[in-house]
C-alpha cells in the first residue's frame, strides 16, 4: 500500500526542483548567455512547467483531499509520481515519446480523481474542475499524438483556469449566489471552453474566442467573488484577496491578448500572451493559495507576514516590465523583466520556507 503521507514530501521538494530547472531554461530561452541546464530544458520549458511542475502540485493536492475521504486511496498517488517523472525525464533531456506518456498517464490519473470526487459530491464546481482535468488530458494526447506546442498549449492554460475558477467557484458559495450569478458563469465558461476546442481545426478563432471567455470569466471574478469582501480585512485574509484580485487583473489582460493577437504561434506576442496568463494569473493565485494549500500537503502553517507582499508586488511589476518591453520592442525590458519574474518567485519560496521552518524551530527550543 502506498502512504501518501510519507511520499508526498519528497514529491514536493522533486516539485520545486523541477520549478527552478524550468525557470532557469526560461531565462535561456529569452536569451540570457548563460549555460542550459540539460540539452531539451530550452525549448521543453512550456511542458516541464506546466506538467511537471503545476501539474504535479495539483494532482498531488487532490490525492490528498481525495485521501481525507477515502481509505484505500493511496494508488491515487501514482498519477503525481509519472507526471513528475515525466518531468525529470524531460530536464534529462529525453527526446523520445516516454515523458509525453508519463504525464499523460498522469492527466488521465487526475481524470480519475476527479471521477471519484463527483461520486462523492456533484456540483457545479466540481464539474467545472473536472472539465479543467480533461482538458489536460486532451491537450497531453495532441501532444503525445506530435501535435506542436503551440497547439495544445490552450488545452493546458484551460486545464489551470478551470481548475482555479472552479476552486473559486467553490468558496463563493459563501456568497450566496442567485441563479442568474451562477448562469453568468457558466455562460462565461462555456464559451471560453468553446474557443479552446476551436483551436483544433481553427487555431486563430479558436484563441480570440476563448480571449472573449476569459475576458468575462475575470469580469464575473472581479464582480462575484469574495476576495472583494475579504479585501476590507487584515492580516493574512487581505494579503490572499490581493493575489486574488491582482491576478484576476492579469486573467482580463491574458483575454484582451488573445482576442487581440489571435492564434500567434511563436515570437513575442505569443511569450505575451502565455505569461499575462501563465505568471500574472496562475502564479498569482498560488502566492495567495499557497498559504491554505501547503498547510493541507504539509500538516505545517506558515506563520504570516507583511512581508509576503514583496513577491507579490515584484511578480506584478516585473510582468508589466516583460510586457512593456514586449510591445516597445525592447529585448533588454523583456529579458529583465523575465530575470524578475523569476528572482519574485525565488522570493516568495524563500519567504514560504522561512515561515514554515521558524515555527518548528520554535517549537524544538521550547521543548528543549
Amino acid at each position: 500500500m502506498i502512504n501518501v503521507g510519507l511520499l508526498k514530501f519528497p514529491l514536493l521538494a522533486g516539485v520545486a526542483l523541477l520549478l527552478l530547472v524550468s525557470m532557469w531554461a526560461g531565462l535561456v530561452r529569452q536569451g540570457w548567455v548563460m549555460p542550459a541546464p540539460a540539452p531539451g530544458t530550452v525549448f521543453g520549458h512550456g511542458p516541464l512547467m506546466i506538467g511537471g511542475v503545476l501539474g504535479t502540485l495539483i494532482t498531488l493536492e487532490r490525492v490528498v483531499a481525495l485521501a481525507a475521504h477515502r481509505r484505500n486511496s493511496g494508488i491515487a498517488f501514482v498519477a503525481p509520481l509519472l507526471t513528475a517523472v515525466g518531468g525529470a525525464l524531460l530536464v534529462l533531456g529525453e527526446v523520445s515519446v516516454l515523458p509525453r506518456l508519463l504525464i499523460t498517464a498522469g492527466s488521465a490519473g487526475l481524470v480519475l480523481i476527479f471521477l471519484l470526487l463527483i461520486r462523492r459530491h456533484i456540483a457545479t464546481y466540481t464539474l467545472v474542475m473536472t472539465a479543467g482535468a480533461v482538458c489536460w488530458l486532451i491537450g497531453n494526447l495532441l501532444w503525445t499524438a506530435g501535435q506542436p506546442v503551440f497547439q495544445v498549449v490552450h488545452w493546458w492554460i484551460a486545464y489551470l483556469v478551470l481548475t482555479i475558477v472552479g476552486e473559486r467557484l467553490e468558496l463563493s458559495r459563501i456568497a450566496r449566489l442567485t441563479d442568474a450569478m451562477q448562469r453568468q458563469f457558466l455562460l462565461a465558461a462555456a464559451v471560453y471552453l468553446a474557443g479552446v476546442v476551436l483551436t483544433v481545426v481553427q487555431l486563430d478563432w479558436g484563441v480570440r474566442l476563448s480571449g472573449v471567455g476569459a475576458l468575462a470569466l475575470a469580469a464575473w471574478l472581479l464582480r462575484y467573488d469574495i476576495a472583494r469582501r475579504t479585501i476590507k480585512r487584515d492580516g493574512i485574509t487581505r494579503y490572499v484577496a490581493a493575489c486574488l484580485l491582482s491576478g484576476y487583473v492579469w486573467f482580463g489582460v491574458g483575454g484582451v491578448f488573445a482576442l487581440v493577437f489571435g492564434g500567434v504561434r511563436a515570437g513575442v506576442q505569443y511569450e505575451l500572451l502565455l505569461h499575462a496568463l501563465l505568471l500574472g494569473f496562475v502564479f498569482a493565485m498560488i502566492f495567495g493559495h499557497a498559504l491554505i494549500i501547503i498547510p493541507s500537503l504539509t500538516g505545517r502553517s506558515p506563520g504570516y507576514s507583511p512581508i509576503f507582499y514583496a513577491p507579490l508586488a515584484l511578480l506584478h511589476l516585473s510582468l508589466v516590465l516583460r510586457i512593456a518591453g514586449g510591445l516597445a520592442g525592447s529585448t533588454s525590458l523583456r529579458q529583465w523583466g523575465g530575470m524578475f519574474n523569476v528572482i519574485a518567485i525565488l522570493l516568495f519560496m524563500g519567504v514560504m520556507l522561512t515561515h514554515t521552518v521558524r515555527p518548528i524551530l520554535r517549537e524544538r527550543r521550547a521543548a528543549v
